[in-house]
């Protein structure tokens, strides 16, 4: 088998007709396209939902044989209002940053240390006027009406591109709310179209259902979710979520540096 090289392609600035030039031939496209390092215009409801179009123009036009479209939690159903997606419940944010706060996050838990730190501060009763600002302002980023629940729109609207649809192949992956970096299990379960969450306890804040409840999964393991999907497609024309019950929290390395040349 001749080993394929990695190519990087502006798919914001390409025309559609290269674009489906460069997917000849594939068996399989993954779309996991998502400009969150770039943040700024790239982070805006248009730029996602616009580019997201362009590669499944693309697709077609290439005649491959399967589309794998890599979602977020965010335009998962909500188990209580089920005709209603987590990026429109307001608890679903308070809950996600709590989660994300309260656990071990790899590369994230490095940015958001401060973020971190004053977070622990407020829980053990150690708070103070400055990590009220700080969590203040974390919550803030996550505002109903602020560019990055917009984004989170984005990804709703366009998996409406495939809900219902059975004119292509094609299978849509939402990751858990928690995912990141960790150790690889070689398992997951796996849900459909409503975000998995944990049984509940009883005791949970104003902010059920998600309070402490969100699942999570290591980059590892949600790799190789996608590799069985490539290799299996059976989640055909599915909405799906694969999660890990009582992940391990703990730091792991995923990231592979790969040279690449562009088109």
């Amino acid at each position: 088998m001749t080993p394929i090289k990695p190519r990087a392609i502006d798919l914001d600035a390409t025309p559609i007709e290269e674009i489906a030039k460069a997917l000849e031939s594939l068996d399989v496209v993954v779309n996991a396209y998502g400009p969150h390092t770039q943040l700024g215009d790239a982070l805006t409801y248009r730029t996602f939902t616009e580019v997201t179009r362009k590669i499944l123009v693309a697709y077609k036009a290439a005649e491959v044989p399967y589309f794998v479209m890599i979602g977020g939690s965010a335009i998962m159903r909500v188990p209580d209002k089920p005709l209603v997606t987590a990026c429109d419940d307001g608890r679903f944010y308070y809950a996600f940053i709590r989660g994300m706060l309260d656990k071990w996050a790899g590369e994230d838990a490095e940015k958001l240390s401060v973020a971190r730190q004053a977070w622990i501060a407020e829980k053990e009763g150690r708070g103070t006027a400055e990590t009220q600002r700080i969590t203040e302002a974390v919550h803030g980023i996550f505002d109903l009406n602020g560019p990055i629940v917009e984004f989170h729109r984005g990804g709703r609207l366009t998996a409406m591109f495939f809900h219902g649809n059975t004119s292509f192949n094609w299978t849509f992956m939402s990751t858990p709310a928690l995912y990141r970096p960790g150790k690889r299990t070689g398992s997951y379960e796996v849900c459909f179209d409503f975000m998995p969450l944990k049984p509940a306890k009883g005791n949970e804040s104003g902010i059920a259902p998600f309070d402490s409840r969100m699942h999570g999964i290591s980059l590892s393991d949600m790799a190789l979710a996608v590799a069985e999907e490539v290799e299996s497609q059976k989640y055909l024309w599915k909405h799906w979520c694969p999660y890990v019950p009582d992940l391990d929290d703990t730091p792991g390395p995923v990231y592979v540096k790969v040279g690449h040349e562009f088109v």
